[in-house]
């Protein structure tokens, strides 16, 4: 069954916060809804990195009230072929471009609906090749908070979602927080025989909070995405070990007795 809309929407972009386009979404969501209630999720996605969004992205399910729309637009094929998907998931609905910035939610939830956007059924004409946040997702979701257009009728049902999960692949970190942590793939519940990790050259142990480590030194711990991560007590584990998204990891698991 398909949420209520809450009249709650989240942005997630790769704008910043330097130039007007943020503003310029919410102006258009508010044309739609003057009622709607606007959340920024965040705007500084690496410019144009499909991955990181994703990642973001994936920190909101189950975060919020059911039936948010979160919009996310970290968008470099805006004004190609590439679709527009709106995804019922996690008792929210979620609207972005196909690029894989969907990819983690989609897999999440093994009762998502996905439904490419039909542009011609909803009468949008976007004013931009270059602005599809502000001439269509943004209106789209001031539509589905006010209840103008039901989910069902913003377009046909799709499976074939483009680009996977940020999180599949091999050990490895997938995103670098601005404390210098650094958040890895691996899942809490991977961790139930790990001692120590490796990573850029160094072997750190598995504690539960920053402070059992003394102050300077490497740790691993579970961090608040429920992922595991690479910190340094009172400094920036990424700075220190000179490592970015990407780099390997490895997990030492302990010896049975």
């Amino acid at each position: 069954m398909l949420p209520r809309p809450s009249g709650l929407v989240t942005l997630l972009t790769d704008f910043g916060p330097r130039d007007p386009y943020v503003g310029l979404m919410k102006g258009a969501v508010l044309r739609a809804n003057q009622k709607a209630t606007i959340i920024d999720f965040g705007h500084e996605v690496p410019p144009q990195d499909v991955m990181a969004g994703a990642f973001w992205l994936a920190a909101a399910i189950d975060q919020f009230p059911a039936g948010t729309v979160h919009v996310a637009v970290v968008d470099p094929g805006v004004g190609t072929s590439r679709r527009l998907l709106a995804m019922a998931a996690h008792e929210c609905y979620w609207l972005a471009p196909d690029n894989g910035l969907l990819g983690h939610v989609f897999a999440r939830d093994p009762a998502a609906e996905v439904r490419a956007i039909d542009l011609s059924h909803l009468a949008l004409q976007p004013r931009s090749r270059t602005f599809h946040g502000r001439d269509v997702l943004a209106p789209i979701a001031g539509w589905l908070t006010s209840g103008r257009y039901g989910f069902s009728s913003l377009g046909p049902r799709v499976t074939d979602l483009a680009g996977a999960s940020p999180f599949d692949g091999p050990p490895r970190v997938v995103h670098v927080d601005a404390f210098g942590n650094l958040v890895t793939n691996v899942a809490a519940s991977a961790l139930a025989d790990v001692s120590h990790v490796r990573v850029g050259g160094h072997t750190v142990p598995l504690l539960a909070t920053y402070a059992e480590a003394a102050p300077g030194e490497l740790l691993a711990l579970v961090g608040s995405f429920d992922r595991l991560e690479v910190a340094q007590n009172g400094g920036n584990a990424a700075r220190t070990l000179g490592l970015s998204r990407g780099a390997p990891i490895e997990l030492t698991h302990q010896k049975p007795r």
